[in-house]
Parts: structure tokens; C-alpha cells; sequence
């Protein structure tokens, strides 16, 4: 889970809040109970605190399509110009997706192909995240705007927000430039797979690799791989949306399963011991604050039989699982 957020990317909300809502930028720190952005990036609690601030503060609805209609792709730093660089629309948008928590934005994004169509979906990494409408639209809404300035006539066909309809629902279909779901079970925006297989209109395969090459260099220690490998399992056990295998895991992540154990390696972890600990930390959970059987507890931890649950919980905590929950 990313621990900091890059600044660059949260003075495009402090612009806002000034330029929109006339608030002012000492009135915004103090509110959200933080200091200027005067690093390079701050931890993920203050960049949480300083949305929550915004959203109170603004408290129309709109902060979110109002964010994102302001961010370019210079905001993202190093990795905008990598975005700028890739071959096709398509290619641009996965690598913004594999390179997310670069910038800090909280929350997973993934890409999907189905039917003929390809669709973006972005997800927070815990339950309890503040200002999450606003602040996911802010993250979605620059994706529509990059792919139609990257490359022309690649339009979205539709978007799909959770948020129920808004008095000012003509407002995000005009920030999108298409068709908004609301009250959808999922934050996504959704384009034609062929549409995304349309030249960059700045594409240099040299450049952009060089550049790859920086944004790696850049990802701050302990915000790499194993953390996403971490909070996909983790939003795969909620959702009980996809096996909890190393093959699943790695084509999610759009690495070949070699690639994805290797890359692991380099970062000191094993994909076994990362899915143990989402496990344990569901189970603990599951066990504290619901009275569901073992059984169902371990079904829902992606074990084949409760009693390879049992083991594996006795291992963790030298009891069983209806012991500790007695505790």
C-alpha cells in the first residue's frame, strides 16, 4: 500500500480550492491539520486529511471532476512524459495503471478487456478511505482527458461512477465527454479496445524506455511490487474476485508469472508469504468482528478445506481459530 503521495499531483487540489471555492491555501493546511507541500512527497495520511478538508470545504459535489479537469500530465512528473512517450493509447494507459502507485493516488487501478472493450477500474486499498467519490474521480477523469488529447477521435463510450445521480450530473457527463453511469458498483471508465490501439501522437520508443528506467529509479523504498501484489490480494479477498494463485496474480498485473517471481525476488519477497499475511490479516478480522463458522471463514480465505485454514492459523498464532476468537 503506498505509504506517501507525490506533491506535485496535490497542488493541482490546492489550485483548485484557491481558483474555485476562493479558499485560501493557509486556510486549507490548517483545516486538514498539515504544513505547506513544500517536499517532494508527503505521507498518504496528510494527502488523506488534506482531501477530507477540500471536500468539506467545497461541499458541491463537484471537487472531484473539478481536480481532475485542471491535472496534465506534467503533474505526474517523470512519469507523465513516460505517458506521453508510449507507442499506442492502449500501451500509455497500462503503463499508467502498473505505475500508479508511483504517484500515491490511494487506490489501485486496473485494465480489463472484454467483448471489445477495454476498461479502466479503479478501486480503493481499504475500507475506511475518506473522500472517496471525489477523490476517484479526480484519478479517472485525467485518463478521458489524456486519451483524447494523446491521439485523436478516442473518445470514451461510457463512465461509471458510485456516487448516486447529482442534481449536476450534465456537469460530469460534460467533464467526461460521455455517457455517466451513477450509482454503479465500481469507479471504471470504459473505451473500445480498437480506439485504444491508436498511435500516441508523441511516440518515441527510446525516450520512453530511458524514462521507464527513471520513473523505477524514483518509486520510493517499500512502494514496489510487493505492495501491489499485497493490495491486489487483499481487494481479491473482499471481493472474492479472482484466484489467489501466482499465475492470476502476475497476468493482473500483466507479467509473465516468471517476470512477476523474479521481479519479486529482487525486492527480498515471496509471493507465498505475502499472500500469508493478507490471509492472516482477513482471518483476524473475519474472526473478531463476524460470527461466521471456520468453515465459511476459510472458504472465503481461498482455502480448499478448513482444516488447511486451521493449520496454517495455529502456525501464526499457536492456537486454533476458535481459541483466539475466545481470547
Amino acid at each position: 500500500m503506498q505509504k506517501s503521495v507525490l506533491t506535485r499531483y496535490l497542488t493541482t487540489l490546492v489550485e483548485t480550492m484557491v481558483a474555485d471555492y476562493g479558499v485560501a491555501e493557509n486556510s486549507l493546511y490548517r483545516a486538514a491539520g498539515i504544513g505547506p507541500l513544500e517536499t517532494d512527497r508527503i505521507s498518504a495520511a496528510d494527502a488523506e486529511a488534506l482531501w477530507v478538508a477540500a471536500e468539506q470545504m467545497a461541499a458541491d459535489g463537484l471537487l472531484g471532476v473539478r481536480v481532475g479537469g485542471r491535472v496534465r500530465y506534467s503533474n505526474y512528473s517523470t512519469l507523465g512524459h513516460l505517458l506521453v512517450t508510449s507507442k499506442t493509447v492502449g500501451e500509455s494507459l497500462r503503463a499508467a495503471c502498473d505505475l500508479a502507485f508511483y504517484v500515491g493516488a490511494a487506490g489501485q487501478l486496473s485494465i480489463e478487456e472484454e467483448g471489445g472493450e477495454c476498461r479502466i477500474v479503479y478501486a480503493p486499498m481499504k475500507d475506511d478511505w475518506r473522500a472517496a467519490q471525489v477523490r476517484s474521480e479526480a484519478v479517472l477523469l485525467p485518463f478521458a482527458r489524456f486519451a483524447r488529447w494523446a491521439s485523436t477521435g478516442v473518445e470514451p463510450k461510457r463512465v461509471h461512477l458510485m456516487r448516486s445521480q447529482p442534481e449536476s450530473a450534465a456537469a460530469f457527463e460534460e467533464a467526461f465527454g460521455a455517457p455517466v453511469m451513477f450509482g454503479s458498483d465500481g469507479h471504471s471508465i470504459v473505451w473500445s479496445s480498437d480506439a485504444l490501439k491508436q498511435p500516441m501522437n508523441d511516440a518515441n520508443p527510446a525516450l520512453n524506455e530511458m524514462l521507464r528506467q527513471h520513473v523505477e529509479a524514483e518509486i520510493p523504498k517499500g512502494e514496489g511490487l510487493a505492495d501491489r501484489v499485497q493490495a491486489h490480494l487483499a481487494q481479491a479477498l473482499r471481493d472474492e474476485s479472482a484466484p489467489l494463485t501466482i499465475a492470476a496474480t502476475a497476468r493482473f498485473l500483466g507479467m509473465s508469472e516468471r517476470s512477476f517471481q523474479r521481479a519479486l525476488a529482487q525486492e527480498g519477497a515471496v509471493f507465498r508469504d505475502i499472500l500469508g499475511g493478507v490471509r492472516r490479516e482477513a482471518a483476524e478480522r473475519l474472526l473478531k468482528d463476524s460470527s461466521l463458522p471456520v468453515a465459511e471463514i476459510a472458504a472465503r480465505l481461498g482455502y480448499s478445506e478448513a482444516a488447511a485454514f486451521v493449520r496454517a492459523f495455529s502456525r501464526w498464532h499457536g492456537c486454533s481459530p476458535a481459541q483466539w476468537r475466545k481470547i
